[in-house]
């Protein structure tokens, strides 16, 4: 059992999400921030979708009242009894010990998990928290949660590679397919959303990013549209032309017309862009976002191979530029 001893920001309980139900009118939720979370689960030996806490830019400081193996995800300071320690590895905390969390110099979400998961009650099979319609609560001061059945021997210790951490900017190119409603915007209107950067304000939250820049002008048919299903990532203009990006608590259908959708693998990125961070659009084809979105399953795939040490990791030059290698280990 671990015990929140002080929460200081938004701190909730989340997995990858509520899958199935958005046709009842109830979103998906989960984390903001997928490729972080995931990484965590797989630092402590948890598989993706392994319930952790999400906490916004100032993390918990957390008493243990029995032994874990935890993760911190996130460029945060990190100390264990007084002690600082690492981020994006796993350590071994004993009955009593105290973890204490700063404030993420980057980014906007961190996520701590602990071998074994947090035992919730799930709610129409997910943990995540979804304040709007009270699945779920904000964790406060006093909380005591339950972890999950682990064998912890071994989960300790492991380390993401230094060069295998995301990095989150506040200006950051993030690829989109565009439409569904092109027609609703002029070939001008188009343009200057592809050509233009837009700001992060602070009217931003687990719903949707709000963006301030170039007014994207629409066509005659207007800002509105029967309405419809909103993916992940969809991005609004209404009327007085200024996007909103849809994110993990975003309602399920709505009726502005939709100027593109920001590919899966970079709806991370805008998920850690502060307010005041600026993002520029580039156009991709669905082909090319399906192919980011592969070569990312791929890799995360094979980090979670590397941290059970199933494969092997090498970096090597080519043309001036490092990647990385995974070789999975022979039985």
């Amino acid at each position: 059992m671990i015990e929140l001893v002080n929460v200081p920001s938004l701190t909730t309980i989340q997995d990858l999400g509520r899958y199935g139900y958005q046709k009842f009118g109830i979103p998906v939720s989960g984390v903001m921030d997928e490729v972080s979370a995931r990484l965590a689960n797989y630092l402590v030996g948890n598989h993706d979708n392994a319930p952790l806490i999400e906490f916004v830019l100032k993390g918990p400081t957390i008493r243990f009242h029995s032994s874990a193996v935890f993760a911190v995800a996130g460029d945060v300071d990190v100390k264990l009894n007084g002690t600082p320690i690492e981020p994006w590895q796993s350590h071994w905390a004993r009955r009593g010990d105290v973890l204490e969390i700063g404030t993420l110099t980057s980014g906007v979400y961190g996520y701590i998990a602990f071998a074994g998961g947090i035992n919730c009650e799930k709610i129409l099979g997910s943990c995540s928290t979804y304040l709007r319609a009270k699945l779920g609560r904000a964790l406060k001061q006093g909380d005591k949660l339950s972890l999950g059945y682990a064998i912890l021997t071994g989960k300790e210790g492991k380390v993401l590679p230094e060069a295998l951490i995301p990095r989150y900017s506040d200006e950051s190119e993030i690829r989109v397919i565009l439409g569904p409603q092109l027609e609703h915007f002029t070939q001008e209107g188009i343009e200057t959303f592809l050509s233009s950067a837009y700001e992060v304000t602070p009217n931003s939250d687990r719903m949707g990013y709000r963006l301030e820049g170039p007014r994207i002008e629409h066509s005659e048919k207007g800002a509105d549209i029967i309405t419809d299903a909103i993916p992940h990532g969809a991005i609004q203009v209404p009327a007085n032309g200024k996007p909103i990006i849809m994110l993990a608590d975003r309602q399920t259908t709505g009726g502005y017309a939709k100027i593109g959708v920001v590919a899966r693998a970079d709806v991370a990125r805008v998920a850690q862009t502060r307010a005041g961070g600026k993002l520029r659009f580039k156009a991709v084809t669905v082909e090319e976002a399906q192919e980011l979105l592969r070569r990312r399953e791929r890799r995360l795939k094979a980090i979670e191979k590397l941290l059970k040490n199933e494969a092997r990791a090498y970096k090597i030059k080519i043309g001036g530029k490092e990647f990385f290698a995974f070789v999975e280990k022979e039985e």
